[in-house]
């Protein structure tokens, strides 16, 4: 693979933009071609952008030869074809997230980037960023102990217009869809696919979920808590909680830049038997009481609170998962470790999941 990358980019609206701007922090990056619904907007994206060849139709923008990937941005409902469009083309693809809209579309367009050898993957850009690294490893260094919990949420509310793709089912809308998807793939990240789900949504008048959470299970007796909202403020942080400690990711926790953590120096032997002078304690009330009002003093005198770690994102964050693509086009890699194509799969088979049951619950009603 060349030292330079050609990009392609299918789609000329608001993703796709801030992808663009994104590029210019990547070194070996450029914008060969973009594509849209209608010339004029691929004009006037390309006056913005290095001014980047223009193509009227995106079966145009794939057959250019000097072309050596191409990044879908256009809205959920087509991103599976345009993938497979691009794919079959021979072209490598980076698909805006959503990968696509279930689990049987995401399994079409794996089978033909496997089919063909061709590097492709969902563009959960909040994977890239430093600070998810720096999370991993304070989790497998065991700093927080055991990590028995996973919360994390994502929501704003939108101004309501029953044919903006949000609020629209033939377009992929929907909050779980359209920003679920983020503490979704965030908890997965740290826990792994679930060996439950149970879930409940609000439906809207347009058939879509405006507002949702559901809680992954699993075996170990973990479990991921995940919230999303069209309609509503959420914090948009997430909670990793365990055995000695906690870390907060502070929002927006799509794109995060800081976290802090706080440890508790021997609550890992509060689930011990009891004995000695607290199990006594336990039977006097007023002993109990003076060790209770104890142990709480004592516990905020020895929480260890790191402060703020800071993260900063260079450029605007597109910029991460763009270099992970050429990293792995420049090794001959047909996949990334930190999105695998197996991992996408089962996180829209479980999104699957979660909008069945919501149907089930409707049709019980």
């Amino acid at each position: 693979m060349r030292s330079e990358i050609r990009w392609g980019i299918l789609g000329a609206g608001s993703i796709a933009e801030k992808f663009a701007i994104g590029l210019r922090s990547v070194p070996g990056a450029k914008i060969q071609a973009v594509a849209s619904r209608t010339r004029e907007r691929a004009e006037e994206f390309s006056r913005r952008f290095e001014n980047a060849r223009v193509y009227a139709s995106y079966e145009a923008l794939v057959g250019d030869e000097d072309i050596d990937v191409v990044y879908v941005a256009t809205i959920n409902n087509l991103h599976r074809d345009h993938s497979i469009l691009c794919l079959e083309a021979g072209k490598p693809v980076l698909c805006e997230k959503p990968f696509t809209t279930s689990a049987s579309e995401a399994r079409e367009v794996i089978d033909v980037a496997r089919r063909k050898r061709l590097f492709c993957m969902e563009a959960m850009w909040m994977r890239f960023v430093p600070l998810m690294a720096k999370l991993r490893e304070l989790i497998a260094s065991g700093t927080i102990g055991e990590v028995r919990m996973a919360v994390a949420d994502l929501g704003f509310a939108a101004h309501f217009d029953k044919n903006n793709r949000f609020f629209s089912r033939e377009l992929g809308g929907g909050a779980m869809l359209d920003l679920g998807i983020y503490p979704l793939s965030f908890i997965y990240y740290l826990l792994g696919r679930p060996d439950a789900v149970c879930t409940q949504a609000s439906i809207g008048d347009t058939g879509v979920d405006e507002q949702a959470a559901a809680i992954l299970s699993y075996n170990s007796g973990r479990l991921g808590i995940l919230s999303t909202s069209l309609v509503s403020f959420l914090p948009g942080e997430a909670l990793i909680a365990g055995t000695k400690g906690r870390i907060r990711v502070h929002s927006p926790m799509h794109r995060p830049s800081a976290l802090s953590l706080s440890v508790f120096p021997g609550r890992e032997q509060d689930g011990a038997r009891e004995t000695g002078l607290r199990a006594r304690a336990r039977s006097i009330p007023v002993l109990y009481s003076a060790y209770a009002r104890a142990k709480g003093f004592w516990e905020k005198l020895t929480q260890q609170p790191r402060g703020t770690m800071l993260f900063p994102l260079e450029g605007n964050g597109y910029n991460y998962e763009a270099a992970e693509t050429m990293r792995c086009l420049r090794a001959g890699e047909l996949e990334s470790a930190t999105m695998p194509l197996d991992e996408t799969l089962s996180i829209m088979e479980t999104m699957d999941e979660i909008r069945r049951q919501w149907e089930s619950h409707r049709l019980q009603q």
